[in-house]
């Protein structure tokens, strides 16, 4: 057992050495004892065992952040900091530990670092310089840790002034917008509720410095009895929105207020009555005053976009909305999807938003419908040009472009470049970091992606999708327990999303734990019951040829073979379970199939191996992926 001391113990990148002493040495001149190893990493057992045991008994923990940290993906800094969290969890909550400190402008949300780091407060000390004000927050630390520092803190000569601290301790940084409650009772305008929902999140997400949970989460509590607390906790947010709508014939009723979860006050609320034909202009007022309301000071573009009106006909508004409520959704619900949006661009040809919604339903269909994907393409790829030419700025129009660049021809460069410009002009967007994030997996960028969907999964915490590249990454990665602790966490999150217990089980079959496997597979055959999975199908036969059960992955082959004789079957199917039993010349016919045909599954092909072992090193299958064209990696 290690005797607990009143270090502080300062963890840092090679290349912050100089900030990381400059830190040190003014803690060390205010009495606070200072663990900072200075010998350049020098190695060797006995070192890292001294290490290990000052992190197990430091007072508090300080790593250092920097731009430096976040471009180096391996370094012993990370298993220092691995070695704190850990010791973390060990702890109360209330007990004071983890102190990160970022010495340039990396941001919490595009830091990479452990999760535990985002959920304390972080400070700013430009270049490592110290002002009085942190040594004394060190000091109060310790001591409320049971200790007290060896000798009266005191600033050093020519302290700086106080360094800006990475948020005020009263500051609204992170919000979220509950469904309005339909107070009408017609089910029929439950789409108009939700509707000023989303349009309010895509309003403020647009501003400065305030970031907005998405849809998926924020709507996760949609007719349910929860507090307001208990909502707040699990989004982890500062405050909520919440309002009601009510219509009689041509008249709507909106209220709307903004409550602070830290201590259940009201900040705003107002009452809105007006003609229905009015509401995108109440949408604007509500997101201008709740700005306001957060001493946000906005810039003219800014006052320019929450006072727009994407159109001027309030029936293709509401056809809008109609479509974006059928958006996600069975094959008939997402018809219904392209057929409101196209009323919605029929009504109002100059409406960007209307024109992004049809690209992206499209590229939806197109994704899903391999026979007649093309024509979806085609339609796709017409919406999505429109778009942009009505709105360049318009951040949903360049992330649909980036889907259809990426998805359906294969322009690595142009996809990237579109992902780009869509982040540039909405950072904060859920949708447009999960896409990228995604993106940037398939490419096996794998840093920059996890930045990406870490960003996602802050603004979505209810929604599978970013969850599930995480594990995908650890999975490819070979981190296993990694990659299944992760699909279990969205299993938690949606039992009913059947893919959940599809990958949990090829990921235990590589782990050979099979008993587990067929457990989480069976549920799968469950839920897939008798509809046509081709995908699902083959990720099920993988997992039962990893685990050696030749007889269930053959039937597998036999499902998507007696499919094929109906519909068109992606060949990457194929190949996946002929890989799996080992006979890899039929996969390696099956992948030029799919390279031959195009096929969107194949834009995943230079992480495959990292999936299907047997592909690692062979020559045939690297000879289609170098054909793709994708890009080098960066050494």
């Amino acid at each position: 057992m290690n005797e607990p001391t009143n270090a502080v113990f300062l963890s840092y990148a090679s290349q912050d050495a100089d900030a990381a002493r400059r830190i040190g040495e003014t803690l060390r001149a205010a009495g606070v004892e200072v663990w900072l190893d200075t010998s350049e990493l020098r190695g060797g057992d006995a070192w890292d065992a001294s290490i290990r045991t000052q992190i197990k008994a430091c007072a508090l923990f300080m790593p250092i952040i920097s731009a430096n940290t976040r471009a180096r993906a391996e370094g012993y800094f990370r298993l220092e900091w691995k070695l704190a969290v850990d010791r973390s969890h060990l702890m109360a909550a209330e007990k004071p530990f983890l102190l990160p400190v970022a010495i340039d402008d990396t941001r919490d949300t595009d830091a990479l670092v452990p999760d535990k780091f985002r959920d304390v407060q972080w400070t700013y000390l430009r270049a490592g310089e110290v002002p009085a004000n942190f040594v004394e927050r060190v000091a109060r630390l310790l001591a409320q840790g049971d200790r007290v520092v060896n000798a009266a803190v005191s600033p050093r000569p020519g302290a700086l002034a106080p360094a800006v601290p990475r948020r005020d301790a009263n500051a609204i940084d992170l919000v979220a917008v509950l469904p309005f409650e339909n107070t009408t009772g017609d089910p029929t305008i439950d789409y108009l509720c939700d509707g000023i929902s989303e349009c309010l999140i895509n309003k403020l997400s647009n501003l400065k410095g305030l970031r907005v949970i998405s849809r998926n989460s924020a709507f996760a509590f949609k007719g349910k009895a929860t507090e307001p607390a208990e909502i707040g906790r699990r989004l982890g947010v500062d405050a909520l929105i919440l309002g009601s709508l009510a219509q009689r014939g041509t008249s709507i009723a909106i209220t709307a207020e903004l409550v602070s979860l830290r201590d259940g006050t009201q900040l705003w609320g107002d009452r809105y009555a007006r003609s229905a034909d009015d509401l995108m202009q109440v949408e604007g007022e509500i997101a201008a005053t709740i700005a306001r309301t957060l001493r946000r000071k906005l810039s003219g573009g800014e006052k320019a976009k929450l006072a727009r009106k994407d159109t001027s006909d309030p029936e293709a508004f509401r056809l809008y909305l109609r479509g974006r409520n059928f958006l996600c959704g069975n094959q008939q619900e997402m018809d219904k999807s392209v057929d409101c949006f196209q009323q919605a661009v029929d009504r109002a040809p100059d409406y960007a938003m209307a024109h992004a919604g049809l690209a992206e339903a499209y590229t939806t269909q197109a994704y899903l419908r391999a026979v007649d994907r093309s024509a979806f393409v085609d339609k796709a790829r017409a919406a999505v040009t429109r778009a942009l030419e009505l709105d360049p700025d318009l951040a949903e129009a360049h992330t649909a472009l980036g889907l259809v660049r990426f998805y359906f021809e294969w322009d690595w460069a142009g996809a990237d470049a579109a992902f780009r410009r869509a982040i540039a002009l909405n950072p904060d967007s859920q949708a447009v970091n999960e896409e990228y994030g995604g993106f940037l997996m398939a490419l096996g960028r794998f840093d920059e992606a996890l930045v990406r969907t870490r960003i996602a999964i802050r603004l979505d915490p209810l929604s599978v999708g970013p969850v599930h590249n995480l594990a995908i990454i650890a999975m490819v990665q070979g981190d296993y327990e990694e990659a299944a602790a992760g699909f279990r966490r969205a299993i938690d999150i949606d039992p009913n999303w059947t893919w959940g217990y599809i990958k949990l089980a090829r990921t235990l079959a590589l782990q050979k734990k099979c008993d587990e496997a067929t457990v989480q597979a069976e549920i799968a055959e469950r839920r897939l019951a008798d509809g046509a999975a081709p995908l699902s199908w083959s990720w099920l036969g993988v997992a039962y040829a990893t685990c050696g059960d030749v007889v269930r992955a053959r039937h597998k082959l036999e499902q998507l073979h007696a499919l094929e004789a109906k519909q068109y079957v992606d060949p990457v199917t194929f190949a996946q379970v002929h890989g799996a039993l080992g006979e890899l010349d039929e996969a390696l016919v099956w992948y030029e199939k799919a390279f031959a045909d195009r096929t969107t599954n194949m834009v995943y092909a230079v992480i495959t191996p990292g999936l299907s072992p047997e592909l690692v090193g062979n020559a045939r299958y690297q000879a289609i992926v170098d054909r793709m064209g994708f890009p080098r990696p960066v050494k």
